[in-house]
């Protein structure tokens, strides 16, 4: 669905036919490459070409490249990176809360010297987005945030789930 707002279409379309699916698969190339940021070494996957588009993945971590990234790849240069502490990434030792990845992130814009990037964040990927976005927008084109967690909302207390106790947690959410 994703991939169809950024077509420009709100619709849903028919079901893709096996061969469909088996040709969709073999024309969804990307790589998978370490890349040292700071002091930390994130594994990201990347695909496509045109206008350089980060997807910030949500707690699940980013794991495969999905159907959507593939379609997405198809108009943009689609760049997935598993955040630092997720995954095949390292886990260094400054990370503490979700500003420091906004940060982190900032400096990996820097590294690979994107300008004009379309920004997505799905979940705390989205809190990681908007957390960046707030801080520096110069190397962005656009912001969309696919059901974010950690946004502000005026008179309800925010809440940064990595400096909260198992039961904390809990709490929060009941």
């Amino acid at each position: 669905y994703m991939c169809l707002i950024f077509e420009g279409r709100n619709c849903r379309k028919r079901a893709l036919t096996r061969e469909e699916r088996e040709a969709r698969r073999d024309m969804a190339d990307y790589s998978v490459s370490m890349i040292p940021v700071r002091d930390c070494r994130i594994r990201v996957m990347r695909g496509g070409s045109g206008s350089p588009l980060l997807f910030l993945h949500g707690g699940g971590g980013a794991g495969t490249w999905l159907p959507f990234m593939a379609r997405l790849a198809e108009t943009f240069d689609v760049i997935v990176p598993e955040h630092p502490g997720f995954g095949e990434s390292e886990t260094p030792p400054w990370l503490d809360t979700v500003s420091d990845l906004a940060n982190f992130y900032l400096d990996f814009l820097k590294q690979l010297d994107l300008d004009g990037v379309h920004l997505v964040g799905q979940s705390l990927g989205g809190w990681i987005a908007a957390e960046l976005a707030v801080r520096n927008t110069s190397r962005l084109a656009s912001l969309t945030l696919a059901s974010a967690a950690g946004i502000h909302v005026k008179d309800i207390p925010q809440v940064d789930t990595f400096l909260r106790s198992d039961e904390q947690r809990i709490r929060d959410l009941f």
